[in-house]
């Protein structure tokens, strides 16, 4: 992280960095984000680099380099949290109100101004830009994304990641961990248009093995939907349909689904590979 420091300059356009580089790791990332760690911490978080531009009347513009591990976290984390649109900088970038966040490669960045003037918002996307061609070729998503069924899907409210914390940051199940999820878990978590003004959801598992998963899914049914039939069908109070589908070493559930058809629909249309 020291030398990709040096790759990306220390002036550009009117600003200028302040200070020397900040180094965290998994370790010390409690020092700089005290309450926000534990998201990062959930998938292969291996170091941070933050530096501060100061530009025009002392106006402050923060970057902040995440090294993932892999370009399916760095997807991963950046995944977790897209409202904003698309900027164009890096993959999969988001930009709004002064805060440009997208991956490169294994590397998720963060660059935000502490002013959302048009001013300061013009010098983050170029520092964004100058950041993006430092970090490398561009990276793969996770290959679980690869597996959700493609008609109706919303991309840009598909998530990937391993830990409860981040399930409940998108859709909030149970406060217990319900699904046994941890690092050994890859989960994806999609949004589909259901015809009705509002997205059913399809969660996507995957366990280290089979046993877990059936696990997992008693788990669920027993907590979440215990009048489900063998199928691990139910209605919902709010006139929605829930399903478990166990398929190997892959959990499939679907969320507040407009019919059980759709649901069934959407649980046939995962991919699952072949042995």
């Amino acid at each position: 992280m020291e030398d990709l420091g040096k790759l990306i300059p220390r002036t550009i356009g009117d600003w200028r960095a302040s200070g020397n580089d900040q180094l965290y790791d998994p370790k010390t990332i409690y020092d700089y984000m005290d309450g926000g760690a534990e998201v990062y911490l959930a998938f292969d978080f291996r170091r941070l680099l933050a530096r501060k531009y100061v530009g025009p009347e002392e106006r402050e513009i923060s970057l902040d380099i995440f090294d993932m591990g892999s370009p399916e976290e760095a997807y991963g984390i950046l995944s977790c949290d897209r409202e904003d649109p698309p900027a164009g900088i890096g993959q999969d970038s988001t930009y709004g109100f002064g805060l440009l966040r997208f991956r490169q490669g294994r590397y998720f960045v963060s660059v935000m101004a502490a002013d959302e003037d048009e001013r300061a918002g013009r010098a983050a996307l170029e520092i964004g830009r100058v950041a993006a061609k430092a970090l490398g070729p561009p990276g793969p998503a996770p290959d679980m994304v690869g597996l959700l069924p493609g008609e109706g899907l919303r991309p840009d409210r598909t998530s990937y990641f391993h830990a409860n914390v981040s399930l409940n940051n998108r859709h909030f199940l149970a406060s217990e961990n319900i699904l046994g999820l941890d690092r050994t878990t890859d989960c994806a978590f999609a949004e589909y248009d259901a015809g009705s003004g509002k997205p059913a959801y399809l969660l996507l598992i995957r366990y280290p093995g089979a046993e877990p998963a059936a696990a997992a899914r008693r788990s669920f049914l027993s907590t979440y939907a215990p009048e489900a039939d063998p199928e691990g069908l139910a209605p919902t109070e709010n006139k929605t349909w829930v399903l478990a589908a166990l398929r190997d070493r892959y959990l499939i559930i679907v969320l507040e689904s407009p019919s059980r058809d759709r649901a069934l629909e959407l649980a046939a249309s995962v991919a699952i590979p072949a042995k």
